[in-house]
């Protein structure tokens, strides 16, 4: 089986197609994009993604930047795709800020390596969430019906952490 990438939020990852054309796959929460890559890898992404590598003439093998840009507004998590050219400057906040700390509340949180368990928190179970999505479009392929539930995701993003702890030597 293929690696599929999980795209953490606002963290950007660089990647070249193996192919300009993606498979357009039915998910869990829509239609979704499948990509092989230059390195074997697979990538799901929603259809406004392809509109964006078709617009910058994006060819198998050139490298470009993905981010999965999260912000808040108000009560509201709004995800949006960023795409970029390797040799395209780029403005966007994707880019130049660190991922969101989830306080919502306008402070900058505190400064010790707490802010940074939350973070990696967030990452674990944003991984979860994108593993359990990948696995079940998998399972689907192979026409098996396999649904995680919200136990599910929150005893894998768990796990991650406290891997994480562990190797990290937190407590």
């Amino acid at each position: 089986m293929r690696e599929i990438i999980a795209f953490k939020p606002n963290v950007p990852i660089t990647v070249a197609l193996a192919y300009t054309d993606g498979l357009q796959v039915e998910g869990r929460f829509g239609d979704q994009i499948m990509y092989t890559l230059a390195d074997e890898r697979v990538m799901y992404v929603p259809p406004l993604v392809r509109q964006r590598l078709v617009e910058l003439g994006v060819q198998p093998g050139e490298p470009f930047t993905i981010c999965k840009s999260e912000r808040k507004q108000g009560n509201r998590r709004l995800i949006e795709w960023q795409v970029k050219k390797d040799d395209a400057p780029s403005d966007q906040p994707c880019w130049e800020k660190p991922p969101v700390n989830g306080t919502g509340n306008g402070h900058a949180g505190p400064k010790s390596s707490s802010a940074h368990d939350v973070s990696y928190l967030q990452n674990a179970l944003a991984s979860s969430i994108d593993a359990a999505i990948a696995a079940e479009q998998y399972a689907a392929t192979q026409g098996f019906s396999v649904r995680f539930g919200s136990e599910d995701l929150r005893a894998m993003a768990l796990s991650l952490y406290i891997q994480h702890a562990r190797e990290s030597g937190l407590r």
